[in-house]
């Protein structure tokens, strides 16, 4: 059975166990689990595309398989570490890679509390998932994926490339340092030493997950595991008509907007989201 890497923040009497967004390792998210970790022991788990090369992958399942595949490590996980029945929450592909494993293993799951999820429109994925792979590469946020820049002479040099990246404005210095210390890494040369340093996930599969992202809807009617939705006011994942639709979805679940935030929410505002977090959990005052 394989081992996935995990990180430990906090030793509270209650697990909980976190899931990571595409390209932000766990470690991104310091300053949203370290105040968690007074109330949980959180655990945050990496996803498949941290601990397994893309090639390793294909040689055993096919690109379709990516996400329940992912759903069935966490399973793997809850068990093997005896979390259940686990409060779970997830960012973005980590909270698809949740509900996906709640559905099929509803006894395993507390609650999920999904941050930022991408809720496309079924036509979406249909066209993605029949697409060529030829054609796949040409669609913008893939192909911006493969074009990403991901090797640096310095750690200060990603850091001052990411700084000035649009995407990554609302992050604070001491968080946007959080992500390069969990997402860049040393590269070594052909003698040993080190003359690079490069990102740790691998560009080629966060364009696999932008071209693979499924229709969450039909699961979303189904599904028996109590959710609470956090969504931004500008998301792009969730956006206006989605949110109304989910709204109207029968089952339990719960909806928190942040007035001005992006999809980058967790990243954006760490403590306001950790107090949310903690406050729908009950472990402090609604706010």
């Amino acid at each position: 059975m394989t081992q996935i890497p995990f990180e430990i923040y906090g030793r509270g009497a209650t697990p909980l166990l976190f899931a990571h967004a595409n390209g932000f390792p766990p470690g991104s998210y310091a300053s949203l689990l370290q105040p968690l970790g007074h109330e949980y022991t959180v655990y945050a788990a990496a996803l498949r595309p941290l601990w397994q090369s893309l090639d390793d992958f294909r040689g055993e399942y096919k690109d379709r398989q990516f996400w329940q595949r992912m759903a069935a490590d966490q399973i793997s996980f809850i068990e093997q570490h005896q979390l259940a029945p686990v409060t779970y929450v997830g960012h973005s592909m980590g909270s698809l890679v949740g509900l996906f494993a709640a559905h099929k293993r509803p006894d395993l799951f507390h609650q999920l509390i999904m941050i930022e999820p991408v809720f496309l429109k079924a036509r979406y994925s249909r066209l993605m998932r029949h697409m060529p792979n030829t054609m796949k590469r040409r669609v913008p946020i893939v192909r911006k994926a493969l074009g990403r820049p991901n090797r640096w002479s310095s750690m200060q040099a990603a850091f001052d490339f990411h700084r000035s990246k649009w995407v990554f404005r609302g992050l604070s210095d001491a968080v946007l340092w959080d992500y390069i210390n969990a997402g860049v890494g040393p590269i070594e040369d052909p003698e040993g030493g080190v003359d690079e340093f490069g990102l740790l996930f691998d560009k080629h599969w966060e364009a696999l997950v932008y071209s693979t992202i499924p229709n969450v809807w039909k699961t979303l009617k189904q599904i028996q595991v109590p959710i609470h939705l956090l969504r931004a006011e500008h998301s792009h994942t969730v956006d206006t008509d989605s949110w109304q639709r989910w709204q109207a979805l029968p089952g339990p679940k719960q909806a928190t907007e942040f007035a001005g935030a992006g999809h980058l929410l967790p990243l954006d505002e760490p403590e306001l989201v950790a107090d949310t977090l903690l406050a729908i959990l009950g472990k402090k005052p609604i706010f």
